[in-house]
């Protein structure tokens, strides 16, 4: 994986396809294992402050850092969806990074994460 890593780092965008934002995903972030948002493409930014959007990263941050806690017993998390009443959040973890989508409430999200595993692979090589 820390090939993935050093690609990711060098040239982030490579992770999201423009065209994804196309299929009613609004923003896509990657979050570092400080909690910080690194890198973002968005088709309609957050009206959140920084300090509100510093709030959900590290929020989306801890939360996959405390469910890794039992992935001897259960197994890796492969995503988590969190649909609210105007959006729907996907947060994927690829070591040390989390992958945040963020899409429109009625799309399916399983096309829009396997879309972003395959940029990952893509990545790593695979």
């Amino acid at each position: 994986m820390n090939g993935m890593l050093e690609v990711i780092v060098k040239n982030e965008s490579d992770i999201y396809e423009e065209s994804i934002l196309e299929e009613g995903v609004e923003f896509i972030g990657l979050i570092n294992k400080q909690g910080k948002m690194e890198n973002t493409i968005f088709k309609n930014e957050f009206n959140l402050t920084k300090e509100r959007m510093a709030m959900l990263s590290m929020e989306l941050r801890l939360q996959s850092s405390m469910q890794s806690d039992f992935d001897s017993e259960f197994g890796l998390v492969s995503f988590n969806v969190t649909e609210r009443e105007k959006l729907k959040f996907v947060t994927m973890t690829f070591f040390p990074y989390v992958v945040l989508a963020v899409m429109k409430k009625d799309i399916d999200h399983i096309p829009i994460i396997d879309k972003i595993n395959k940029n990952i692979q893509r990545l790593q090589g695979v």
